[in-house]
Parts: structure tokens; C-alpha cells; sequence
């Protein structure tokens, strides 16, 4: 697997330092008026996972939101999140991780079951609706 790095487009961009964009880690704003960044350009503290951006883009939406309508400001990003691990055998099991809450990240690790694949299949079908309609 390649080593996650910000695209061209982006390092060519400005915004980017040592190869990712800078954010404020709980606003995942730049430096940069109106500008945030989210998932594997950022530099949040979090893993370069798609469960993480999934969360990060709700807390921009938010922002955006609440900036436009005048709102309180938003919770702000909590950068938790879950990974499913295949075990093979029709057996799934997770992690619930937490980065930013300690001195160091801290899990729950939930051994693999068959209920856990259900699990994982469902959480994938759900996302595939709602983002692609199928």
C-alpha cells in the first residue's frame, strides 16, 4: 500500500507544510479565511481513514452552518472512530479508538464474531445509500 500523502494539486496549493494542510484540530479550519481541510490532506491527529473524514466533514458542514446563520459554534471535532478488522471465517471484529481525548490515543477492541460481520456489512450498505445512492 502507498504511503498517504496529500496530492499534487495540494502540496502545489500553499496551504500545505511538511506535505499536509494544517488545521485547527477541534474547527479543522486553515490559516486560510473560510477555508478547511478534512481526511488525508489534514493534519488533525487522526488516522487517514475514511471513518474519520466521514466525521470531520459533518463538523465543517456544522461550521459552515453556523458561520452563515449567525449560531453558536459547533461541538467541534471529537476525532473517535471505529475500525473494522477481517479475521477470515465469516468473522469481523473492532476497534473503537479515541485520539484526542488523553495523553495518548486509547481503544476498545471488540473480538471478531459473525455479528460483528452483520455489523460491518451494514454500516458499509448504509454509507453506499446515502452517498451513492445505491
Amino acid at each position: 500500500m502507498p504511503k498517504h500523502r496529500a496530492p499534487l494539486v495540494v502540496l502545489e496549493s500553499g496551504m500545505a507544510e511538511d506535505g499536509y494542510i494544517p488545521v485547527d484540530s477541534r474547527t479543522l479550519r486553515t490559516r486560510f479565511p473560510g477555508v478547511y481541510a478534512v481526511g488525508d490532506v489534514a493534519t488533525v491527529g487522526v488516522p487517514k481513514a475514511g471513518v474519520f473524514a466521514e466525521s470531520a466533514a459533518r463538523v465543517v458542514a456544522a461550521e459552515i452552518i453556523a458561520e452563515v446563520r449567525g449560531g453558536d459554534d459547533p461541538a467541534g471535532y471529537g476525532g473517535t472512530g471505529s475500525c473494522y478488522i477481517e479475521f477470515g471465517a465469516g468473522r469481523v471484529g473492532r476497534v473503537d479508538v479515541d485520539f484526542p481525548s488523553g495523553p495518548k490515543p486509547t481503544g476498545e477492541y471488540h473480538a471478531p464474531t459473525a455479528e460483528m460481520a452483520a455489523e460491518k456489512q451494514g454500516f458499509g450498505s448504509e454509507r453506499r445509500a446515502r452517498w451513492f445512492n445505491r
